[in-house]
């Protein structure tokens, strides 16, 4: 008898999935988006951008998605001790099928403590203003409180 396989959708949720979700134990996971924009002005640089997290749960980042951006650009994150996601800068085109935008998936997810941030640095590229906006998707983690004896 063969086990049964299931297909994962790294980024979807577990109820979307059919699963029981797997928060730790004493934790709850609610779904919840960071957004950052951005107005870059033609071949502009920046460095030490932030996203903070609030500092009422910790933040669970699952995908990245690119809503909006007017031209190319390229980009690469820091977790909250300063540690790049990436080996170097990774280009818009990264965020897209063809021309619509799709979620990149952070699997294994990666968790951001409350009161951290998420790190970037982007590069516009086109010598043209970009407007961008990047939604970082994942949930928040709440500590459930102790059980009363």
């Amino acid at each position: 008898m063969q086990p049964n396989l299931v297909a994962v959708n790294p980024n979807a949720t577990a109820v979307l999935n059919g699963l029981v979700p797997e928060f730790p134990e004493q934790y709850i996971d609610v779904s919840f988006d960071y957004v950052y924009d951005v107005a870059l002005t033609a071949s502009q640089q920046l460095r030490d951008q932030s996203v903070p997290i609030h500092t009422d749960s910790d933040f669970v980042l699952r995908a990245v998605i690119l809503s909006q951006a007017t031209g190319a650009f390229s980009i690469r994150f820091n977790d909250s001790q300063g540690y790049y996601l990436s080996a170097g800068f990774m280009m818009s085109a990264n965020f897209l099928s063809g021309t619509v935008p799709y979620p990149y998936p952070i699997f294994p997810e990666l968790l951001f403590p409350a009161g951290s941030r998420i790190g970037i640095e982007i590069n516009e590229l086109t010598a043209a203003p970009n407007t961008v906006q990047l939604v970082f998707r994942g949930a928040k983690r709440y500590r459930l409180p102790a059980a009363r004896r």
